[in-house]
């Protein structure tokens, strides 16, 4: 039987991870500020594009977790195994690093382009070791991996300030940032389990990983699948102005995702041998309760988080307005995954017969996963170029604007889909009810948070810089959030005891 105790390693996971959403956007606005358009949306070209080349890497990541939740020692094991994809994988990035940069650049552009592709290099090897790093404690001690997050997170933002701020490096310092952070965080997880890195290099355990590798990139598919979306309407469109449009919007679309994270701890618990009937009923109803918020936050103050970065992302709110409710379903989507692929014990047998795990539901989740990721890529590439062939305005909106609305929808489409489709199957695990009292709570809690917000929002004008608007609109949000937990604490038993579960296992 697991020791992972699912609600708390759930809760101290997604507190982190709400926690560096003001890190992570302090990054971002301070990487905004000091960048044009189209050179943040090379930026996030290239995190895209690295993120393409490391996707064979979760080969190691896929069955770390697995391997550890059941109560294996293999962290020696995956570092050899790391230390060969990176070798691998940092040849192909700068390969590829030369098509993409000529297929973006105009005249002039191609040299400068490629140099930012090329200083990125040292992101794949160091992505591929705090990957599989992370995994490790994902699959014993959910809550330390969410603290390397964590601390990745500070030190990305304080290299940052020092190399974008002070050294006025630009675009360079944005990617030596991330580069400094990882080297953090890749320390500061070995110094919290060290223990983990004293078994002997199996061979036949890598070998089985290798084997069985297919069925880990088939489930992890989807994400590069879906990246693809911004190499594609970078090409489409010759410009990086849309990926920047879309880049600003998806980035507090990501905030709504991490409700998700809530779930993490059940998936390596379940695995564990935790009971998932109880256990995951309570992971939803947790998950509804931060996530219902955290939407109507962004909707109602879409315009002035978009200004936070720079006014001119303002016409990137109609963006933003999809993706927040896109980004919902997406969260949804990562935890009835979590839930259905956890129960499935096929890789925990030493038979690695084909025929076996395709009967599995590992493979049924990556079979849907892929055939919806794919139907997103096909929509975004006939909008991108139905679209960019048209006129400079569309229905009122600039051209690159109405690609990302269209863009998004597809997104939401995806998601929607996906619940839709996974909802019959989650259902035979656990039963997906809410009290009644309970969802009340809910409902009479976001009935009275979102015109309190709309008034604070409409009340307190926009001024000052970066960090005043930032505190206002922390200020904004937190009055409306104390009214949401108010009134669903006063409606809801079930809620005040998780309430006081949360204040004690937290501080244990």
């Amino acid at each position: 039987m697991s020791d992972i105790r699912v609600r708390r390693s759930g809760l101290i996971t997604f507190a982190i991870r709400l926690g560096s959403t003001l890190t992570g956007l302090a990054f971002v606005v301070l990487v905004t500020s000091n960048l044009s358009q189209s050179d943040f949306g090379l930026w996030q070209l290239i995190s895209r594009v690295i993120g393409y080349v490391i996707f064979v890497a979760n080969i190691l990541n896929f069955w770390t977790i697995r391997y550890r939740a059941r109560g294996a020692t293999i962290g020696k094991t995956v570092m050899f195994g790391s230390a060969i994809f990176s070798l691998i994988l940092s040849v192909i990035y700068i390969l590829l690093s030369f098509g993409v940069a000529e297929s973006i650049s105009s005249q002039g552009e191609y040299v400068s382009n490629l140099y930012y592709f090329l200083i990125s290099t040292p992101q794949v090897p160091l992505y591929i070791f705090s990957g599989v790093m992370e995994s490790i404690l994902w699959g014993s001690t959910p809550e330390r991996a969410s603290f390397g997050f964590g601390i990745f997170e500070i030190s990305k933002v304080l290299i940052g300030g020092i190399a974008v701020t002070i050294l006025h490096l630009s675009l360079t310092g944005a990617i030596l940032a991330v580069i400094g952070a990882q080297l953090v965080q890749i320390v500061t997880i070995v110094a919290m389990a060290p223990r983990e890195y004293k078994d002997k290099i199996s061979i036949s355990i890598l070998s089985k990983m290798v084997k069985t590798g297919w069925l880990a990139l088939l489930n992890q598919l989807t994400p590069l699948v879906v990246n693809f979306d911004f190499l594609i309407v970078a090409i489409i469109t010759g410009s990086t102005i849309p990926l920047a449009l879309y880049g600003v919007a998806f980035t507090y679309g990501t905030i709504i995702t991490y409700s998700g994270w809530i779930a993490y701890g059940l998936y390596a618990g379940i695995l564990g041998g935790v009971d998932p009937k109880k256990s995951a009923n309570q992971v939803f109803e947790l998950q509804y309760l931060f996530m219902i918020p955290m939407v109507i936050g962004e909707i109602v103050l879409s315009y002035r988080l978009l200004h936070l970065f720079k006014a001119v992302y303002t016409v990137a709110v109609p963006i933003l307005l999809v993706l927040a409710i896109a980004s919902a379903f997406s969260a949804m989507n990562q935890t009835f995954d979590n839930v259905i692929t956890a129960i499935d014990t096929t890789d925990a047998t030493e038979n690695t017969d084909l025929s076996l795990y395709m009967k599995s539901k590992l493979f049924l989740i990556a079979k849907i996963n892929i055939v919806l990721s794919i139907a997103y890529l096909a929509s975004v590439s006939i909008i991108s170029g139905i679209i960019n062939s048209g006129p400079a305005t569309v229905f009122g909106f600039q051209r690159y604007t109405f690609v990302g609305i269209l863009w998004a929808m597809a997104a939401l489409g995806m998601w929607t889909i996906g619940v839709a489709v996974k909802l019959r199957f989650v259902r035979k695990i656990t039963h997906l009810m809410i009290p009644k009292r309970t969802g009340a709570a809910f409902l009479l809690g976001a009935v009275g948070y979102t015109p309190v917000l709309y008034f604070l929002s409409e009340s307190i004008g926009i001024h000052g810089g970066e960090v005043v608007q930032a505190l206002y609109i922390l200020l904004i949000g937190g009055i409306a959030l104390a009214v949401y937990g108010g009134i669903i604490l006063a409606v809801s038993d079930s809620m005040r005891s998780l309430a006081r579960y949360a204040l004690t296992s937290l501080t244990k």
